[in-house]
């Protein structure tokens, strides 16, 4: 009968000891992880005085974790604004231009006529389109904005830095250079209406 190396046995041994602590790690990892999320979802949807108020108890780890969670966010809607605004733009370099070719054409035909109404009526039903999408995700990007300012005002507190991380909320009062509030945003909420004002003086250069 052979037997076994004891050495043999006790690798065994702390190697099974080993995988079961690593799959206890690997489990509480994803139960903090959802107990995280969970935290995250409650706090986003809450009201900013009861944001404020949650945060005040959280440590420097946590606080910065949740920041990164908004800033994500914030992203992806600035992204979505982005987009539309190059929809936007390129869907209008193509209708006036398709416009000003049918007026140098000269053809007063009945499809020609009917195109002349149409690509204005068209440029001004996506501007309008635009803008309304714009305005959603400046409804959903606002609050984050708020949260973001209290989450870098409460790091500030933690790490006894009053400006170590600018508060760049959506409100006067929760940012530190105001005047930025409204200037940096006005490309994406003017441009679309100014587009759409173009198209109804168009319109009305028609006679209709």
């Amino acid at each position: 009968m052979i037997k076994r190396p004891k050495h043999s046995a006790v690798k065994l041994k702390a190697s099974q000891t080993s995988k079961r602590s690593h799959q206890r790690l690997t489990l509480n990892l994803i139960v903090s992880r959802k107990n995280f999320l969970s935290l995250l979802n409650s706090m986003i949807s809450m009201p900013d005085d009861r944001f404020q108020e949650s945060i005040d108890g959280i440590d420097l780890k946590d606080a910065l974790a949740l920041a990164v969670y908004i800033e994500q966010l914030l992203m992806a809607e600035q992204q979505w604004i982005l987009n539309r605004l190059s929809w936007l733009f390129t869907s209008q370099s193509f209708l006036i231009t398709a416009f000003v070719v049918l007026l140098s054409s000269g053809n007063y035909s009945p499809t020609a006529h009917l195109l002349r109404i149409a690509l204005p009526v068209l440029g001004l039903f996506c501007c309008v389109i635009v803008a309304i999408a714009i305005r959603a995700a400046e409804r959903v990007r606002k609050p984050l904005e708020n949260r973001r300012a209290f989450l870098s005002m409460h790091i500030n507190h933690i790490v006894k830095t009053p400006k170590l991380v600018p508060a760049l909320g959506s409100s006067k009062a929760l940012r530190d250079n105001p005047w930025t509030l409204h200037h940096g945003s006005l490309p994406h909420i003017v441009l679309p209406w100014a587009f759409a004002v173009l198209w109804l003086l168009l319109l009305m250069s028609l006679g209709l």
